[in-house]
């Protein structure tokens, strides 16, 4: 079965593509029914309608109509609900025999719906910057970026500016026209209300705002008033006066003892006003897409969402910290990872409510806080760029590619399924939202009581799309009635465009707003006998069932780590923590491991599907549609997903968030990292693929290795040597040359196409950037396989990891003796 021809058209990956009939039959299939849906894959031009009379829904449930839709007669009968629809022609209400719904498992509709408001960035800068390294170099670095980025932004979008330090400082960009730079002050220290916010800058509530278009046909000043025009102006009308703003920003200048404290950093303080400043603007009841960018250099010390206090006697929080602090029910400090993380959550939900995406973009060699702030870009969809400062190569070229994004803004995605299915959850950057259509007994028969994930609902907010962002959807098979029809499930995302080419030709009767769009994927899947082994295997997708494996197993060490958020809530707010992550935390206990659960997974796994003979270990086989699985689950094992020693709290959840937002194919590099081989005796031009294993090493090779987060290019002992040497400067060695510059050439490839950069290595064997690769290599070969051996033997691994054969032979044992 061709599983990326699926993905090409209609950019959705699915773990199994055909289900046995009943219900009992697939949970024995120990692998999880669910979809990788990516909504704007990009591979094949999505079919589009311009004309929103077009868009046919049923008139019992609401569902699209799709190529699976039984239809003649100028009539169409619903897959989801049976009910007979007429179809009708917009323009004269007579029947008609075809619809453009009923060619197209994807396609795209215009909803004559318009945007009052184009995109809104809101700009948060973090003013404080110390250490060793050039201050001012830095600093200056970090403006000329924002400035950079502001020339990429569509030109009509409103932008605001917030600075802060010990303070928090909001500027007024429109008095910058008449040659003022005024600015409102706020203490750091503080955890504002919306009434603080709107008291302070004289913002009327909402309901006293006008409701429409003013006489002046002003649509933007009608939705966010007088007041905020202030804050946000219209890039086209104050580009030059705003970078000179930023240029004119000075660093933090509180006192403070160089020697022994922080600096008092308020990023907590910071973003709650950024918030409620556009909550006070946009109002209770608009929903607009936009996005706030928040530049950060350090760890928040002073005021709410305070994390380590100033005293650099204190450490910065570690995983072993935050797992005591868990078991301690009370707290001698005034701050704690619990209170940081439930005030985040709150902003979170403020954000959402709104449609805004929060993105963080860290430069700074130190912790900032990422854990307990990870729900402001989880949630909302927002990018993440982490990097040792703000004068690398690698946060300017993010913070480009960032700019350079086709991305969809206020998106909302409503899954519908047949009926014997039922939605068990969400797993991505995304939130739950109450469905629109609760009370629709075909909609709540179609959600699922076994949550997984953001669950309970069939519908999710997506502030922020990308064309990598990938959502992984659960799905419980129920009983089928009959054999030979498919189980249907309907993708309907909603969202409004980022650009300006989706401008409608009557856009002087709105503003030059943007039209939402819909598109809508329908998707079948047959339903077999249940004793149809053959075809049950003939449509299994073992890569998008290892990526829904891991992103359940993310999901409940996340839900391990924020068992304590729950008791604090008390009340099952959704704001940091779902009521789903709840129910997990209660079930994984403190001492459970989650290793123990996959290893468990994947022995249940070849229990069902090898072929083994009781008590012989010899006899064990996995058909090819299985055998990868096994192999993937072991790497998984090793990653950062699962293993964090050795890392940071903020290391962690950055690579967790990264791995919920990516596609299939990234998500694979970053479980199971690419290795290339260049062999200088056998080199035709082109790399050989070669095993993720130490005995791939070779003194006469080059290893290129993707881990998604780093590009590194190894040169084994003999390579160096001659490269060294200087061999390729010289007359007759031009082979040698192109055979050093082959791997440089592929690795830049990859540089280019990835988001965020990774970090790019150049290392030798034996050299202390190798270690890199030595991490991620199968130990096949080690001291402990051969402790007989020399030390210095060119394939051994120093380590005590066990194996991929080692393992595989004790998960044999384990299966052969059940």
């Amino acid at each position: 079965m061709d599983f990326e021809q699926r993905e090409d058209v209609d950019g959705v990956r699915i773990s199994w593509n055909q289900i046995p009939r009943s219900q009992l039959q697939h949970q024995r299939n120990v692998v999880p029914l669910g979809v990788l849906y990516t909504p704007m894959y990009n591979r094949q031009e999505c079919p589009k309608v311009e004309q929103p009379q077009l868009m046919a829904t049923c008139r019992q449930c609401q569902a699209f109509i799709n190529p699976y839709c039984r239809s003649g007669d100028g009539m169409w009968s619903c897959v989801f609900c049976g009910f007979m629809n007429r179809l009708v022609d917009p323009q004269s209400s007579n029947s008609v025999l075809g619809h453009p719904g009923l060619d197209h498992t994807t396609i795209e509709y215009s909803t004559g719906r318009f945007s009052k408001v184009p995109p809104v960035y809101l700009l948060v800068v973090d003013t404080c910057f110390e250490g060793e390294e050039d201050i001012e170099g830095a600093f200056q670095a970090l403006k000329d970026s924002i400035n950079d980025a502001i020339a990429q932004l569509p030109s009509d979008s409103l932008i605001g500016l917030i600075t802060y330090g010990q303070n928090v400082q909001i500027h007024e960009i429109s008095s910058a026209a008449s040659g003022l730079q005024r600015q409102w002050t706020f203490s750091g220290s503080k955890k504002y209300t919306l009434e603080d916010i709107q008291k302070n800058l004289g913002i009327l509530d909402s309901d006293l705002k006008s409701n429409g278009f003013d006489s002046s046909k002003n649509v933007v000043k009608s939705v966010i008033g007088h007041i905020g025009q202030k804050f946000l102006v219209p890039i086209e009308n104050i580009e030059y006066e705003l970078n000179q703003i930023i240029a004119n920003v000075s660093r933090n200048v509180f006192p403070h003892s160089q020697s022994n404290q922080r600096m008092n950093r308020c990023n907590g303080s910071a973003i709650n006003i950024a918030s409620l400043l556009l909550k006070a603007i946009i109002g209770s009841t608009n929903t607009l897409g936009g996005h706030i960018y928040m530049f950060i250099g350090g760890i928040c010390t002073y005021g709410p969402g305070q994390i380590v206090g100033q005293s650099l006697k204190e450490p910065i929080r570690s995983h072993h910290d935050i797992e005591r602090q868990n078991q301690t029910l009370v707290s001698l400090k005034t701050y704690s990872t619990v209170e940081a993380r439930k005030f985040y959550g709150e902003i979170t939900e403020r954000l959402v409510s709104m449609g805004i995406s929060c993105s963080l973009l860290i430069g700074s060699y130190d912790q900032v806080g990422l854990f307990e702030m990870e729900s402001l870009v989880h949630k909302t969809g927002g990018d993440l760029i982490m990097c040792d400062s703000f004068d690398t190569t690698i946060f300017k070229q993010s913070l480009v590619k960032l700019q350079s994004q086709q991305l969809c803004l206020n998106g909302t995605l409503e899954v519908r399924t047949s009926q014997d299915l039922a939605v068990q959850g969400l797993l991505g950057n995304a939130s739950r939202i109450e469905s629109s259509k609760k009370g629709n007994k075909y909609v709540e028969e179609s959600i699922s009581k076994l949550g997984i994930g953001e669950s309970d609902t069939n519908c999710w907010k997506c502030c922020n799309v990308g064309p990598r962002s990938t959502y992984a959807l659960y799905f419980e098979k129920k009983d089928s009635k009959v054999v030979g029809v498919n189980s249907i499930v309907q993708f309907i995302f909603h969202y409004q465009p980022s650009a300006n080419q989706e401008i409608e030709e009557d856009e002087g009767a709105h503003g030059g707003a943007q039209s939402f769009k819909l598109r809508v994927t329908t998707i079948a899947i047959p339903v077999i006998q249940d004793n149809d082994y053959p075809n049950l295997e003939y449509g299994f997708d073992q890569e998008t069932a290892l990526v829904l494996i891991a992103r359940e197993i993310v999901f409940k060490l996340q839900a391990q780590e924020s068992r304590d958020i729950r008791k604090s809530n008390g009340s099952g707010s959704a704001s940091a923590v779902t009521a789903a992550t709840a129910a997990a935390a209660t079930k994984v206990g403190l001492g459970e491991d989650i290793v123990a659960l996959l290893d468990k997974k994947l022995i249940d796994f070849c229990v069902r599907f090898a072929g083994y003979t009781k008590n012989s270990m010899e006899s064990f086989s996995l058909s090819r549609t299985y055998s990868m699985l096994p192999q993937f689950l072991y790497h998984l094992r090793r990653s950062q997903l699962v293993r964090v020693f050795n890392n940071s709290p903020d290391e962690t959840s950055y690579v967790r968030h990264l791995f919920l937002h990516e596609d299939l194919t990234n998500s694979l590099t970053m479980i199971q990292p690419t290795l290339l081989s260049y062999d200088v005796d056998n080199y035709t031009g082109e790399p050989e693929p070669v095993l993720l294993d130490s005995i791939s090493l070779g003194s006469n090779k080059i290893l290129l290795l993707d881990t998604f987060l780093h590009v590194l290019i190894f040169h084994g002992s003999k390579v160096a040597q001659w490269r060294k040497a200087k061999y390729h400067e010289q007359e007759g060695y031009e082979y040698f040359k192109e055979f050093l510059e082959a791997p440089k050439k592929e690795a830049m490839e990859i540089l280019i196409d990835r988001f965020p950069l990774p970090r790019f290595i150049d290392c030798d064997e034996g050299g202390s950037q190798a270690r890199f690769l030595m991490a991620k290599l199968n130990p096949s070969t080690s001291y402990a396989s051969n402790p007989n051996r020399s030390y210095n033997s060119q394939t051994d691994v120093l380590t005590d990891d066990t194996s991929l054969q080692s393992f595989m032979e004790h998960v044999q044992k384990i299966v052969v003796t059940k």
